[in-house]
């Protein structure tokens, strides 16, 4: 064999075999549905949802919006609050809105269905992430109402952007982080922390922190191997000081008291937000934005090793989809909401496709 054609081989077996490049499921033979959640008209603009399984086959989501022209929290700084909708006999039913603040903002809702019968939805109240108030409240009804809202304690954020955890002591375990100073100024850092719930009292570990950077890291999604290890992966904002920003990876042997120093995946990351859903088997699901520098295309990767490494499956998105949430739920679909923008639009709505795990 001559050393060219040598060479040709040894590059397209390296392309076969690479994690980044073998993905060629293609996006129609994935998806079984897909469908508007909200809006269907004009001025109103949505992001950040958070899903979750209220009953079998009854679905609840939550995302902060507004209307108005423009962006929710860039543009639009007033009315942007939070709605909620079900999805019921494979439909979604009209919102309603569950949060309103008419002279602020709302910031990335987190909902949760907690084993004892309660749905917590956790979210922020302020200007912008380094000066909002963190909030909580509950239905004791599978979110039909609502009571008042809860001011958490100080120096405690509650979930950034992912669903707490629950341990097999009961303990709630939340992927927190703390952001100070804007990308612009000259003295600015993020941190990851994990901070949990038990026996009425709030207790958090960290920082969590890219070694020898300052500013990078937040927003911490939580999940177990098969060995029962927590695991973190956390978006990157280095972005935003102009730097190539990764999905970063933490573990901890102590069910959340201390972690590893973060260490960079594979996989790149625009200062947007990731999520992941643990399969079983040691599989997990993560759905992210596959850039360095563009909140697109949204692609989904899996990880057969409890997360130590990643293989690109598709692109569920080529051209849009930003901060997803998914799940799987009791009949074993993996259903995925995302903030999407129709082709000439600059405004947002949420959407949810069904994803068909059989082919992952």
């Amino acid at each position: 064999m001559s050393l060219c054609r040598f060479t040709c081989t040894l590059l397209m077996l390296a392309l076969l075999t690479s994690p980044l490049t073998l993905f060629s499921m293609p996006r129609d033979q994935m998806i079984i549905k897909e469908s508007i959640v909200y809006p269907t008209e004009e001025d109103f603009d949505c992001h950040s949802s958070s899903l979750v399984e209220i009953s079998p086959g009854v679905l609840c989501a939550a995302w902060k919006g507004g209307p108005g022209k423009g962006q929710s929290n860039v543009d639009m700084k007033q009315n942007v609050g939070i709605w909620l909708s079900f999805f019921k006999d494979g439909e979604w039913n009209g919102p309603k809105q569950i949060v309103g603040v008419p002279d602020s903002v709302c910031w990335t809702p987190v909902l949760m269905k907690h084993p004892n019968g309660e749905l917590l939805l956790f979210y922020r109240v302020g200007p912008d992430p380094r000066r909002a108030a963190s909030m909580c409240k509950r239905s004791f009804d599978n979110g039909e109402t609502w009571g008042k809202e809860e001011l958490m304690p100080a120096g405690i954020i509650g979930p950034t952007r992912s669903k707490p955890l629950i341990d097999s002591e009961g303990k709630m375990i939340c992927g927190s982080s703390v952001e100070v100073g804007e990308p612009d100024d000259e003295y600015k850092a993020t941190a990851c922390w994990v901070e949990t719930y038990s026996d009425h009292q709030w207790s958090k570990s960290g920082p969590i922190e890219i070694p020898g950077k300052r500013f990078g890291c937040i927003e911490p999604v939580l999940f177990w191997d098969i060995h029962g290890t927590l695991k973190l992966v956390c978006r990157d904002r280095s972005n935003r000081i102009k730097s190539e920003g990764w999905v970063w990876m933490a573990e901890s042997e102590d069910g959340g008291k201390s972690w590893s120093a973060l260490r960079k995946t594979d996989l790149p990351n625009p200062d947007s937000g990731i999520e992941v859903v643990m399969l079983g088997d040691n599989r997990i699901l993560m759905l992210y934005n596959h850039s360095h520098t563009k909140r697109y295309p949204l692609s989904m990767a899996i990880s057969k090793d409890g997360g130590n490494s990643w293989s690109r499956l598709c692109d569920l998105e080529e051209k849009c989809g930003e901060f997803p949430s998914a799940i799987v739920d009791s009949q074993g679909h993996l259903h995925v909401t995302y903030a999407w923008t129709a082709t000439g639009k600059t405004q947002r709505q949420v959407k949810h496709i069904i994803v068909d795990l059989d082919l992952v």
